[in-house]
């Protein structure tokens, strides 16, 4: 596969991000795809109850993870009405993380912070005027996130596939694609398209590390 600015930049082999969904994206699952190569993100809310506390839950996730992997791995991190984003953002630098993706709020908030500590910061966008921002924010890179994600999504509703070129024109930074990207075909589009990688999240719930009930995975499974 071909290498790109994405894996120079976080230091992989393949320019695949496995995305940080909300309550599933575990340890086990993260440490998998670094170890094949890529770059596995843990949520803080991964394997937890409702009630629980994300900062404890991320220590504890980064501790396993530690355990399974020595490659780089990182934090997705949500900012938007999050009541412990202070602490989470303390617990990801005294963690001493490598790769952090932030989203649903402004990348103004923590770059720098982030940056001073030698953490690669990647920032999620739906639109090309909010990948401009957050360059000038200083963000490493930026994730173009079209309609099709499994994610939270912005109000424009551009499919990946126009989402990213528009993106790759706009910036200098790299580009990974996201939305909609589950098999080969459509990392070899994405890169086509200009873009450094791509990021997949639902294409990483059936695995047997992932954190998703077993109906969930084999709903995936057997979907066409």
């Amino acid at each position: 596969m071909k290498r790109t600015r994405l894996c120079d930049l976080l230091d992989i082999e393949y320019p695949i991000i496995q995305g940080g969904m909300v309550w599933i994206a575990n340890a086990e699952l993260a440490a998998a795809v670094s170890n094949a190569g890529g770059l596995g993100l843990i949520s803080p809310t991964a394997s937890m109850n409702r009630t629980g506390d994300q900062v404890e839950n991320l220590r504890k996730q980064i501790a396993i993870a530690r355990g399974l992997t020595q490659k780089p791995f990182g934090i997705n991190l949500p900012i938007l009405n999050n009541p412990q984003i202070e602490e989470l953002v303390s617990t990801v630098i005294d963690a001493g993380v490598k790769v952090v993706v932030t989203a649903a709020g402004s990348p103004a908030l923590y770059t720098n912070r982030f940056k001073e500590a030698g953490i690669k910061v990647l920032h999620v966008i739906a639109g090309v005027r909010h990948a401009q921002s957050a360059e000038r924010r200083g963000v490493d890179a930026v994730i173009a996130e079209g309609y099709e994600a499994g994610g939270h999504n912005g109000l424009d509703e551009l499919t990946t596939f126009t989402l990213v070129p528009q993106v790759v024109d706009a910036v200098t930074i790299p580009v990974v694609a996201a939305g909609g990207i589950a098999d080969a075909r459509g990392v070899v589009a994405a890169l086509a398209l200009g873009a450094d990688g791509v990021q997949m999240g639902t294409r990483f719930v059936a695995t047997h590390e992932c954190a998703a009930h077993q109906n969930f995975k084999e709903a995936i499974v057997k979907a066409s």
